[in-house]
């Protein structure tokens, strides 16, 4: 694919991430696409594991938005900067809604073959998450420190 084309495709995934419909995510990836989260390095193999992530940020907020800052692309290669926001008015793992304001930012790389994505990768944990809800705080963490 050219950059053109990578560059449009994620124009478009970025619209089925933002429509909260799994099931328009779900023809970006090939049926084996590798999901590494890089944070636990946990690899997980399967379209349904990509779903499962979409079903858990539209349960837990109905308006939640992906915004691209920047989308880097090399090659087979694209590495986006992004940002997550919305309202947390649903459950999220075991937490009930807390009605706050979320606002994250990430990086993800994919690889893309024949026009479908066959490796995500996420920089993204449940840790980073359940502290942007407010329900997690870390003693002793200076105010500018991560």
């Amino acid at each position: 694919m050219t950059e053109s084309e990578i560059r449009n495709l994620f124009e478009q995934w970025v619209d089925a991430w933002n429509s909260n419909d799994t099931e328009r995510i779900r023809p970006f990836y090939g049926e084996d696409v590798v999901l590494y989260q890089a944070p636990v390095k946990k690899t997980l193999v399967g379209v349904d594991h990509i779903i499962a992530r979409g079903k858990d940020l539209f349960e837990m907020s109905e308006d939640a938005r992906l915004t691209v800052r920047k989308l880097h692309v090399a090659g087979d290669t694209a590495i986006m900067e992004l940002n997550i926001a919305g309202i947390h008015t649903g459950r999220f793992l075991d937490y009930e809604p807390t009605g706050r304001k979320f606002d994250i930012d990430s990086c993800l790389i994919f690889k893309v073959k024949d026009g479908k994505i066959i490796k995500h990768t996420t920089y993204l944990d449940t840790a980073t998450i359940v502290r942007a809800l407010g329900l997690l705080t870390i003693p002793g963490v200076r105010p500018e420190a991560a």
